[in-house]
């Protein structure tokens, strides 16, 4: 196996470990609303700032790995990631579970997720694509199996056990799958130059700042039902044990979605499948307004996953083809952080409103809005690229 796809695979087990860990926060959602007397906005401002700080810092996080390099940088945040969860779990009150989980998981997860993912395109030239689908799939496994665990630790083990053994295990796994990551130019046997624009010159083009907005406006749509799926699972009456698998289908979606995008990218182009996968997204999240029982929710899941994998698969290649390697993890970083307000504001939002209203219905027809607009920046894009024919490297 050639050294792109060991980096690949260590990239997928890292982000699995990493987004496992922090979408298991759902399985936490309800003890921790009973331990601290909290209502679903102040639990949810536990996650969403976690992920703005993930989104925020991740730029500085690619940054970093630009000079530093991936391996190094990704191995601090399993470090930074693991001691957040087990801080958080003998916080006694909800703001120490804010400084513990919200900084940790959030600054864990911008130290591995930028680097880990900006190392994979600069390895492969055809199959880019599908390698950044690869990689990225770990998110998906991540998602589908670690949260049911954590269920399971909190019914054997009780919550703050559970949270200190999932920051132990994320540490120790995870500082074995960054410890293989690396970009080419640190290979001997790879040419030691490498094209593309540098940050400065990326940051003063238009292709960046509709990249950018692409990612910030999808962010709600993105990351709002990661926090509230299970809870809203609970809200229909559906078994703990279903309630809590709904994350795993919303994984096993993401896995599906991070396989097939090669091959559509690859055939009809990315920017046209970018735009594709927020108009799915869009469309998933339209089953919310049915109440819908258990095949609903699974069906949802599913959906919503096929779509969430396959937008977050695409930018690494897209930055990739616009940008070129020279500066690309930390181009990609600076992207991301545009969706880190998208996912502070999507779950506190969203629990605001349900604290309000009593439903999610308000909080779903805004994430519609915001990913039929990304669907439209998507579009202006590649106008933008048809009509300047930038250099694709």
């Amino acid at each position: 196996m050639s050294r792109g796809w060991a980096v690949t695979f260590a990239a997928m087990v890292a982000l699995g470990i990493i987004f496992g860990t922090s979408y298991s926060f759902g399985a936490f959602f309800a003890v921790l609303s009973e331990t601290f007397q909290a209502q679903r906005a102040d639990i949810s401002l536990m996650f969403g700032l976690s992920g703005f700080l993930y989104f925020i810092a991740g730029a500085a996080g690619g940054i970093a790995a630009v000079r530093f390099g991936p391996r190094i940088v990704s191995s601090c945040g399993m470090v930074t990631l693991g001691l957040g969860a087990m801080l958080a779990s003998r916080a006694e009150t909800i703001h120490e579970i804010y400084w513990s989980y919200g900084l940790g998981i959030g600054f864990g997860v911008a130290l591995v997720y930028t680097p880990v993912m900006g190392a994979v395109p600069p390895w492969f030239t055809t199959r880019r694509s599908l390698a950044s689908g690869i990689a990225s799939a770990g998110i998906g496994l991540g998602t589908l199996l670690i949260p049911p665990l954590v269920s399971f630790g909190i019914s054997a083990l009780q919550w703050r056990e559970t949270m200190f053994y999932l920051g132990l295990g994320a540490m120790l796994l995870g500082l074995l799958a960054t410890s293989q990551i690396s970009m080419p130019q640190q290979n001997t046997s790879m040419p030691q130059s490498v094209s593309g624009l540098s940050l400065a010159q990326a940051i003063r083009s238009r292709a960046f700042w509709l990249l950018f907005g692409i990612c910030a406006v999808a962010g709600p749509s993105l990351f709002f039902p990661f926090a509230h799926v299970i809870q809203f699972a609970r809200d229909q009456g559906v078994a703990e044990v279903q309630a809590v698998s709904t994350i795993g289908f919303i994984g096993l979606g993401s896995i599906g979605g991070r396989f097939l995008i090669g091959f559509f990218a690859d055939r009809y182009g990315r920017l046209v499948t970018m735009g594709a996968s927020n108009a799915m997204l869009a469309c998933s999240l339209l089953i919310w307004f049915l109440d819908p029982g258990w095949l609903g929710l699974a069906t949802f899941a599913l959906w919503f996953g096929l779509a969430y994998g396959s937008v977050v698969a695409l930018f690494p290649p897209i930055c990739m083809d616009f940008f070129g390697a020279r500066a690309v993890t930390g181009i990609l970083g600076l992207v991301y952080s545009g969706a880190g307000l998208g996912n502070l504001l999507g779950p506190v939002g969203a629990g605001a409103l349900f604290d309000r209203y009593g439903n999610y219905h308000l909080a779903v027809t805004i994430a519609v809005f915001c990913a039929f607009i990304a669907v439209m920046l998507c579009f202006l894009l590649a106008r933008w690229q048809l009509d300047t024919k930038p250099v694709m490297y």
